[in-house]
């Protein structure tokens, strides 16, 4: 009898565990190696004083079931025994004087928030919730395999000109081009600052269109 060929996988963060499941789904025999006692990796969540701690994400792109993500999803974990919570916030800039502006979830609600914070940089404003609600139909290409692959990727090309844009400068580099202080600290400072502006976008595209949720047990107290 033909023994199943065999893989080893180095780490059982999201990545090693993913590929671990698609190893067995294509009949492979696999041994998986962790150097600690939990798999997870940087995704693991830790518990203390009643609270749940996420020491990576924030939140999980492919938490709406009707997006193809979530489909993905479903073939390597038990994603809807998982319960979400819509984030009405994104993140909120303070400063030490006591000034803050809170970048909303829904694009309409963060586009009216900048545009009265921020009146002077109304044409930029407009433009980049323009882009958020565009980005809000694309899929990231190449999930399914085969000829679906091909077709996901022509899907790109409608918005090749917006990818290109946003993919050319950091969020340091975006953030220049507004007048209010808050925006540009919002863009560029802390762990965006160096991130594509591209991906600043996506992620806002992602959390108005209800595909970037955060797990409901990392609020509970």
């Amino acid at each position: 009898m033909h023994s199943p060929r065999k893989i080893v996988v180095i780490g059982a963060g999201i990545a090693g565990l993913c590929t671990a499941v698609y190893a067995r789904k294509c009949g492979y025999d696999v041994e998986l190696l962790e150097m600690h006692d939990t798999a997870g990796g940087l995704a693991t969540s830790w518990h203390r004083g009643g609270y749940v701690f996420e020491t990576c994400l924030h939140w999980l792109m492919g938490s709406n079931p009707d997006r193809p993500f979530h489909q993905r999803w479903r073939e390597v974990f038990d994603i809807d025994r998982l319960e979400f919570v819509e984030l009405q916030e994104f993140t909120r800039i303070e400063t030490e004087h006591g000034e803050s502006l809170s970048i909303y979830a829904d694009v309409n609600r963060l586009e009216a928030e900048l545009l009265r914070r921020a009146p002077e940089d109304t044409a930029e404003i407009r433009r980049l919730a323009a882009a958020v609600r565009r980005f809000m139909d694309f899929e990231i290409p190449g999930l399914w395999g085969g000829w679906e692959d091909w077709l996901s990727w022509l899907g790109t090309i409608p918005y090749l000109r917006l990818l290109g844009r946003f993919s050319r400068v950091t969020c340091e580099a975006y953030g220049r081009q507004f007048k209010n202080p808050l925006l540009r600290r919002f863009f560029g400072k802390g762990e965006l600052a160096q991130l594509s502006a591209l991906a600043i976008v996506l992620s806002l595209a992602w959390l108005s269109r209800h595909d970037a949720a955060i797990r409901s047990a990392a609020l509970r107290q």
